[in-house]
């Protein structure tokens, strides 16, 4: 056992810590008479002005009979109070580096006799956080240096094909083609009903349910009329209440005709290697040649690649610093707290089981704690939260960035960011890019060149085995 003692004299009171162990520790808390007296009687005096008491005026009862009455209960609660405060203060103003919180050491303290005596000793046990010494260079990881290679820049191609088709506004309809119809309402002889129910109907060549109406759309013009029953059209009541826009009230309209005059023609036709496809996917680029596009897009799939690197380097790192970082837990007391800290949502039998999870989880955070005072460029400072939030609806939202919506959006972002959840969650995606970035510049890397199937295997297969761990 180590013992290192040492005494804090507060006016009469006296705090001790002895340490028990390499990571655990005893502070015995002792408090005098002079100590709590002069706030008991001062809670005592307020109390007075304040009982009620059979036989006496309001605030006339002697102070006597208070102190008699309530005296005790008084006592505890002052001495609770500065117990707290005591142990508290102390472990801040000798920085001291705890696991959890100190635990009360009931075996020691024994029975508090507030009858008897008027000196008091209060024993904690405490988990000392172990000192941790993290050199970021000394660990070397694998990086991957991820190549394009010709089978998956195609596949990149093809979905591009796909994506991005060629969209043509022809004068006539043939199958395949989208419609926009303006529609009214009409009668049994297809004679527009006055004052009828309209709407603009978009039909999709793959929404149409039936062949006749196939037929009746085929080699239609721009401009031409024809008499419709949506409910033909897409051959489902649900879609008709939809494409219509229909209210409960304008239900009985899901059966009607209407005259619908064809307003638009739109073809999609699969997109084909030339220029004008090479502009669209790079708008602001000058690609001439089939080859030079293809070189481009392999230069993206490779930049996607290494931020997927990076971030599975730091995967490795951390992992690596948590399995291997020498550290020392006073196991007894982590089992204790744990199952004292639960609210009786885990028994101590129930905790031998678990421990081994619970102390990786703890492993982690010290060694992000230990990173976060070693590197001050991993703090999250609020701008950048806000920031955060803004570039949210400006990039993913497509909101146009002028000065009116910056304004406006200060509002919603200080509404968004006062969900403590929300706001923890976003501290916590920045702090990990961060640390991501940290890992990149100061890990011991060596680059290893490979195919993306090569990585995917690799990242797979380190998965595993972190999940089997």
């Amino acid at each position: 056992m180590f013992f290192n003692n040492f005494q804090q004299n507060l006016s009469h009171m006296q705090v001790n810590k002895e340490q028990t162990g390499e990571v655990s520790a005893s502070i015995e808390i002792r408090i005098g008479k002079n100590d709590y007296e002069p706030e008991v009687n001062k809670a005592l005096k307020d109390y007075q002005s304040k009982a009620v008491v059979p036989g006496f005026r309001q605030g006339k009862v002697p102070f006597g009979i208070v102190k008699k009455m309530y005296g005790n209960a008084m006592l505890a609660e002052q001495v609770n109070k500065l117990v707290s405060d005591s142990l508290n203060n102390y472990i801040k103003d000798n920085d001291l580096r705890i696991l959890g919180y100190p635990l009360s050491d009931v075996e020691r303290t024994g029975t508090i006799d507030f009858d008897s005596n008027d000196e008091f000793s209060f024993y904690f046990n405490v988990a000392i956080a172990p000192e941790l010494d993290i050199k970021l260079e000394d660990i070397q990881v694998t990086y991957p240096k991820v190549k394009a290679d010709p089978i998956e820049i195609q596949k990149t191609i093809d979905k591009l094909l796909t994506d991005y088709p060629e969209v043509t506004y022809p004068e006539t309809y043939q199958q395949g083609d989208a419609l926009e119809l303006r529609s009214t309402q009409a009668d049994d002889k297809g004679n527009e009903v006055e004052g009828g129910y309209q709407a603009t109907v978009m039909v999709d060549s793959t929404d149409i349910a039936s062949d006749a109406v196939r037929q009746k759309l085929e080699g239609q013009v721009l401009g031409a009329e024809l008499i419709l029953n949506f409910s033909e059209v897409f051959g489902d009541d649900e879609k008709v209440i939809k494409a219509l826009k229909l209210s409960d009230e304008d239900n009985h309209l899901i059966h009607a005709d209407f005259n619908a005059v064809i307003d638009e023609i739109k073809r999609t036709e699969p997109a084909t290697l030339n220029e004008s496809f090479f502009g669209r996917i790079f708008p602001s680029e000058t690609i001439d040649s089939e080859d030079e596009f293809r070189n481009r897009i392999g230069q993206e799939i490779e930049k996607q690649l290494e931020s997927q690197s990076d971030y599975f380097v730091y995967s490795l790192g951390l992992k690596q610093l948590v399995d291997e970082t020498p550290m020392k837990f006073d196991e007894a007391f982590m089992k204790r707290w744990i199952v004292d800290n639960s609210n009786g949502e885990i028994s101590a039998s129930e905790i031998e089981n678990t421990y081994g999870d619970f102390e990786k989880s703890m492993r982690y955070q010290l060694i992000e704690d230990e990173l976060s005072s070693k590197y001050p460029e991993l703090l999250v400072k609020k701008e950048e939260v806000r920031q955060y939030v803004a570039n949210y609806f400006f990039g993913q939202m497509q909101m146009e960035k002028t000065e009116d919506m910056e304004k406006m959006l200060s509002s919603t972002i200080d509404s968004i960011l006062k969900n403590k959840k929300e706001e923890d969650k976003i501290i916590r995606q920045l702090r990990e890019n961060k640390m991501v970035r940290l890992f990149r510049s100061k890990l011991n890397l060596v680059e290893q060149e490979m195919t993306a199937e090569e990585f995917k295997s690799l990242v797979t297969k380190n998965s595993m085995e972190i999940t089997e761990e």
